[in-house]
C-alpha cells in the first residue's frame, strides 16, 4: 500500500475510526497505519508553525513533509499540515500509536498473527522514502500504560524502529533536507508546572517563536562559551552539584563540535563545524558528543523521566570510561535499564543496539530564557531547553559522535535525562 492509500480520518474522529475502521482490519490480520486529515486549528498554532518553518531555513515549495504526530499533538500536526499545503508542499500526517497505549493494546490483542506487523514495516519505510522533511509533533501521553499497554508498546516499538532505521542515514546523507521536532503545549504536562492549561500555552509559544539572536545574547550572557572552547582546545570539563541530588562528572569534548541549537538548520556552532539538519522546537540549549570513553562520575536527579515505557523516578546513573555501569531508579527501573543499555538482549541482534544504548551520547546545557522553570512538564523535548543540564545515552552521530542511529536494521534510541540545575561547569 502506498502512503497515500492509507486510510485517513479528521483529528475529531480518531476515537470512532480506530473501533470502526481500523480495529476490523487489524482483526483480520491486515494491520495498517492512517493517516490524519490536514485542517486550520487554531491562529494562535498557526502563527507558531509558520514561525518556526521559516526560522527553520530549508523548506522550499513543493517538497515532500512526513508529519509523524504524537495522539496529544494532534492539533498541531493538523496545523502544520494546514501551512504546509498552503505553501504548496506535499504532506502526510501519520498517526503515532505508541502515544496511544491502550488503543496500541487493543489493536494487537485483536492481530491473529503477529508476522503481519511487517506491513506496517514497510509502511514506516514507504513514509520514509517519501520525506524530504520529517516533523513530529510531540506531546507526552496523558496517562501511564498498565502492564498489558506497556508490552504492546515495546512490540510495537521493534516495528516503528526497524521501519523508521534508515531515517538517520538519509538525513546525514541530505536526503532528509531536516528532522523537525516540535512541542505542543497539553493540560496534563501544564499541571506538572503548576499551571493551568490556559496559562502555560503563551508560554510554551512565546518559547517555540524565540528568534535566533534572543538565543545568541542568552547564550553569551553565561559565559559558558569562554569554558567550553577550554573544553574544545583539549581540557576537561567537570560539572558539579551538591547537596541531596549529587552532579559529580568529568568528560572530554576535544575537537567534538558544540552546537547551539537556536531552530535553525546549518552550521549552529560555538566550537568546530557540523551541518546541523534536526531542530528541537522550542529551541534554546547547547549541546555536544562528549568523547565516549572519557565520561567519569555519576548524577542523581529528582526530576521524573516520561516516556512511552513508562515513568522513571529517583534515577541515579554512574558512568566508568564512556559506558553505564550503574543505574537505579526508586520507581520504574526496568525502563532505566532500557534506556542505558543494562537490560537483556532479547536477541543476539540486539546486543549491539544495547551496547549502543550503554553509551554515553550528550551533554545538554538549557538555556531558553522563557523556560526558566524549578520545575519541569515531563515532555523531554521541553524540558531539556529549561535552565540546567541534561545527560543522554544512545545514539549521537547527529552530533559528530560515533554510536550509530541504527544497527542490524534495529534503531538505537536517544534518551535525554534532566538533572537540572548545577552548581558549576569548569575545566580542570
Amino acid at each position: 500500500m502506498s502512503i497515500e492509500g492509507l486510510p485517513i480520518c479528521s483529528r475529531n474522529e480518531v476515537s470512532e475510526f480506530l473501533e470502526d475502521e481500523l480495529l476490523p482490519k487489524w482483526q483480520k490480520g491486515n494491520p495498517t497505519l492512517f493517516r490524519i486529515e490536514p485542517e486550520h486549528v487554531d491562529a494562535r498554532i498557526e502563527k507558531t508553525v509558520e514561525s518556526v518553518i521559516a526560522n527553520n531555513g530549508t523548506y522550499v515549495t513543493g517538497e515532500r513533509v512526513a508529519i509523524n504526530s504524537r495522539p496529544d499533538a494532534l492539533p498541531m500536526a493538523a496545523e502544520i499540515g494546514n501551512v504546509l499545503e498552503k505553501l504548496g508542499h506535499k504532506t502526510c500526517i501519520i498517526y503515532d500509536l505508541l502515544g496511544d497505549p491502550p488503543s496500541l493494546n487493543k489493536l494487537m490483542t485483536g492481530l491473529p498473527n503477529r508476522k503481519s506487523l511487517e506491513q506496517v514495516v514497510g509502511q514506516y519505510e514507504a513514509l520514509v522514502d517519501f520525506a524530504q522533511h520529517w516533523m513530529r509533533p510531540y506531546a507526552t501521553p496523558h496517562s501511564e500504560p498498565n502492564r498489558k499497554e506497556k508490552e504492546a508498546v515495546v512490540a510495537f516499538t521493534e516495528v516503528v524502529m526497524k521501519g523508521i532505521s534508515k531515517l538517520n542515514e538519509k538525513r546525514e546523507k541530505g536526503e532528509i533536507k531536516s528532522q523537525d521536532v516540535i512541542g505542543f503545549p497539553v493540560e496534563h504536562e501544564a499541571k506538572r508546572l503548576g499551571l493551568s492549561l490556559s496559562e502555560w500555552e503563551p508560554v510554551l509559544y512565546r518559547a517555540m517563536g524565540i528568534t535566533r539572536n534572543e538565543l545568541d545574547k542568552e547564550i553569551d550572557k553565561t559565559g559558558y562559551v569562554k569554558v567550553l572552547g577550554e573544553a574544545y582546545a583539549g581540557k576537561t570539563l567537570r560539572i558539579v552539584r551538591k547537596g541531596d541530588y549529587v552532579v559529580n562528572l568529568t568528560m572530554k569534548v576535544k575537537d567534538r563540535p558544540i552546537f547551539k541549537d537556536v531552530g535553525r538548520v546549518g552550521y549552529n556552532t560555538i566550537c568546530g563545524k557540523y551541518f546541523e539538519r534536526i531542530t528541537n522546537i522550542p529551541p534554546g540549549e547547547i549541546c555536544m558528543a562528549p568523547v565516549e570513553d572519557s565520561v567519569n562520575g555519576e548524577f542523581y536527579t529528582k526530576i521524573p523521566q516520561v516516556t512511552e515505557r513508562g515513568k522513571m523516578e529517583g534515577v541515579h546513573i554512574v558512568f566508568r570510561n564512556g559506558r553505564v555501569v550503574k543505574a537505579t531508579a526508586d520507581k520504574g527501573e526496568e525502563v532505566l535499564c532500557y534506556y542505558t543499555g543494562l537490560a537483556k538482549p532479547e536477541t543476539t541482534a540486539k546486543k549491539a543496539v544495547y551496547e549502543g544504548q550503554n553509551t554515553i551520547a550528550e551533554l545538554g546545557i538549557g538555556m531558553n530564557p522563557v523556560l526558566d522553570f524549578e520545575k519541569v512538564t515531563g515532555n523531554p523535548l521541553i524540558d531539556e531547553k529549561m535552565k540546567g543540564i541534561h545527560i543522554a545515552t544512545g545514539t549521537n552521530i547527529m552530533l559528530g559522535g560515533k554510536t550509530p542511529g541504527a544497527i542490524g536494521g534495529i534503531a538505537v534510541d536517544h534518551w535525554d535525562f534532566m538533572v537540572g540545575k548545577i552548581d558549576e561547569i569548569i575545566t580542570l
